[in-house]
């Protein structure tokens, strides 16, 4: 093969080829991964008799749509020559990945990991001469060990915008993970906004899962409730299906895409708070270690801080969905009330 083959070329060979093991075709993630790095993608579509925008990725590139939007940060090796690809690019990867992308060092090695295989197989099996071969590390993953501490975590908020500030807002109040949050609509919570039920295909664990809300879940839902009411009088046919909606002009009344939450706004709150922790009282241990804060960390926030305050480990999952709907039924249906009251110590703490 010739030494000036393309990045994209390489890649679709790379691609075309049979796992080595089981001799499989590859899978969603390594073909998603390198054609975010070979060319631009779409970013969010409208599937054909859809009615509202989707995120493109593995499961839905397939399906018949148009595009409404571009992930401006893919591309970034297109027409490169893969024999130039070198460490300085495995950095500004990394860096893109992190701070444009939004993504912790767990998604990041995904792209890592596709990248250093299409290297080797390049260099292995097509006869590419690197002018350095690049050396790619897998990043540590410690990042989801880590908790925001409660004077962290309300130092840190004063500096997401309203929209984020009420996602994390939520996210700590009721250990709920990302998607189950960006994407909460009205028609989960109970009218006393005090209960929400989420099924068991929008949950990891695939069990329905009911959530008795402490009084900081139903402060942010009266907050955003308000918001709804406004747009409702500002825009009397704007249909407001999700609960934390954006209100630019491009994305008035529709909720945020999940992986867009932890894109550059939220790096760019993180660096302001570090900034002024170091202007003011000059704490390291109030610092937000780089690259730790995730939203994931607010689940594991929500259980830590509960346990802190009291809470056995058995109610702990009780109130956060940690098990399987067959073992926390009956503490959600017969015992409601203990449910509210284990979550409910959560108020106050930050």
């Amino acid at each position: 093969m010739s030494d000036n083959m393309l990045f994209e070329e390489a890649a679709q060979l790379y691609l075309a080829e049979p796992t080595k093991k089981l001799g499989r075709v590859k899978s969603s993630n390594a073909v998603s991964s390198l054609e975010w790095m070979c060319t631009k993608r779409p970013l969010m579509i409208l599937v054909e008799g859809g009615k509202s925008p989707i995120a493109y990725g593995a499961k839905t590139r397939l399906l018949k749509h148009k595009v409404i939007s571009m992930d401006e940060t893919s591309g970034i090796f297109e027409g490169r020559e893969m024999g130039d690809i070198s460490n300085l690019d495995i950095t500004k990867l990394k860096t893109k990945l992190r701070n444009e992308k939004g993504i912790g060092n767990y998604a990041i090695n995904t792209y890592l990991k596709y990248l250093k295989r299409l290297c080797t197989y390049s260099h292995d099996s097509l006869d590419v001469s690197f002018r350095k071969f690049p050396k790619i590390e897998i990043l540590p993953t410690e990042g989801r060990k880590y908790f925001l501490p409660t004077n962290v975590a309300k130092g840190w908020m004063r500096f997401l915008d309203p929209l984020r500030k009420d996602l994390v807002r939520m996210g700590l109040a009721t250990g709920l993970r990302k998607s189950n949050i960006v994407l909460l609509r009205w028609s989960q919570v109970n009218k006393a906004l005090t209960r929400l039920h989420i099924s068991g295909s929008e949950l990891k664990n695939g069990s329905d899962h009911h959530v008795e809300l402490n009084e900081l879940a139903t402060e942010v839902l009266k907050d955003r409730l308000a918001v709804r009411d406004r747009l409702k009088a500002k825009y009397p046919r704007l249909s407001l299906e999700y609960v934390f909606v954006q209100e630019d002009s491009i994305h008035l009344g529709k909720p945020m895409t999940p992986s867009a939450v932890t894109k550059t706004k939220w790096h760019a709150s993180i660096r302001m708070y570090n900034t002024y922790i170091m202007g003011s009282s000059g704490d390291e241990e109030l610092l937000i270690p780089e690259g730790k804060l995730v939203f994931h960390t607010l689940r594991h926030s929500f259980a830590t801080w509960l346990k802190n305050a009291g809470a056995d480990l058995e109610d702990i999952r009780m109130v956060g969905g940690w098990k399987s709907l067959e073992s926390v039924k009956r503490y959600v249906q017969d015992d409601r009330k203990r449910a509210r009251e284990i979550s409910s110590k959560i108020v106050g703490l930050y």
